[in-house]
């Protein structure tokens, strides 16, 4: 019997050197046939053929220049125009105390705290930021329902992306915040066209081979909440545990 568990123990053991064998051939492939080194930068929007086919059906990232110029928000939008149009328009902003909303934070999978403030207040904060990190990140499609009087300045559907998609977008989101603010780990279900109005957004790409290399954990949820002059972290009392990639602060700490 202890022979049979010895032979049971070194099988798996087997299997998994087998398949972490398999993963490194997989992974080092992708990198030298079908992964490129850096992402290409257009400097006119391609076809959507060819967008579709260089980019789309490889699952590829593009940089496309010169997509948006006749939005008239390149010219408008900015502090003074935000307050004059839609000042008094009541937004929701997350709070967090370091800029990470839906990570991982003293072993709680911690989500931000939302506050309600008209959109000149908002303002106000950027303009003399404190130590909380005020984010304006709504996914709903906020920009077309919340933020209608501005919409008129961009095109709620880019043509690009309705002809290689096939279809209009599913959302269209208006977020807004200073340089701290910070997007977690994380995997998105769709497809994503990011346009920068203003500032600079740094996005860091883990090819889908290198999945196996990123562990899941469950974690218990919390909640960023204000309690007197600090931010802190509260359990959720909604969610109890959630199963998901570590949500890494530090992409440093990704080691393939």
């Amino acid at each position: 019997m202890d022979g049979d568990k010895l032979t049971s123990k070194t099988d798996s053991e087997d299997l998994k050197t087998t398949l972490q064998s398999c993963i490194d051939s997989l992974t080092a492939e992708a990198n030298e046939l079908y992964l490129d080194q850096t992402v290409p930068v257009l400097d006119s929007p391609p076809t959507p053929l060819q967008f579709y086919r260089d980019f789309i059906a490889p699952n590829k990232p593009v940089v496309i220049r010169n997509l948006i110029n006749h939005w008239s928000a390149l010219r408008k939008w900015g502090p003074s125009y935000f307050r004059e149009t839609i000042g008094n328009l009541q937004v929701t902003a997350t709070v967090t105390p370091n800029g990470y909303a839906d990570a991982i934070h003293d072993g709680k999978f911690v989500m931000p705290e939302e506050r309600l403030m008209s959109m000149s207040s908002f303002l106000d904060i950027l303009d003399t930021p404190g130590k909380e990190v005020f984010y304006i990140q709504k996914q709903n499609s906020n920009l077309t329902d919340e933020f209608t009087e501005i919409l008129r300045d961009v095109d709620s559907n880019l043509k690009l992306g309705e002809e290689a998609f096939g279809k209009q977008p599913d959302a269209v989101n208006f977020w807004m915040g200073d340089g701290r603010a910070v997007t977690s780990m994380h995997r998105d279900h769709y497809e994503n066209l990011y346009c920068v109005i203003s500032g600079w957004k740094k996005f860091i790409l883990i090819p889908p081979t290198d999945l196996p290399y990123i562990p899941y954990e469950d974690y218990p949820t919390g909640i960023f909440k204000q309690v007197r002059w600090n931010m802190v972290c509260s359990d959720d009392p909604n969610t109890t545990q959630v199963q998901l990639e570590i949500y890494f602060n530090d992409i440093t700490t990704y080691d393939n």
